[in-house]
């Protein structure tokens, strides 16, 4: 999955934000589930910046623990999260790195 957003700014705002305000904005059922926003929290929470920029551009997981019912939603997971960040106006296309 190659990503051309910009992931700083969207973990920043994950991390910075209360939960409940997260749950209310996020949480619609189409596609964003509130199995989804549990996962997404987890991995949110389970390491830093970097490490969130990496699985969400890598459309893979840290080793945190999934019931069955989440492990069902890991194959569209990401796609499902990018779609509803997008819809919200929280992933903004990536700015372009210039050569120093």
């Amino acid at each position: 999955m190659t990503m051309n957003y910009d992931v700083s700014n969207l973990y920043q705002f994950l991390t910075q934000t209360p939960e409940a305000g997260l749950r209310k904005m996020l949480i619609d059922g189409k596609p964003m589930t509130e199995m989804h926003f549990n996962i997404m929290m987890k991995v949110v929470k389970h390491g830093d910046e970097k490490e969130f920029e990496k699985f969400c551009e890598t459309g893979t997981f840290p080793p945190v623990r999934l019931s069955s019912k989440e492990q069902a939603l890991k194959e569209n997971f990401w796609n499902d999260c990018l779609k509803t960040f997008g819809a919200r106006g929280l992933l903004q296309p990536a700015t372009p790195k210039v050569a120093a």
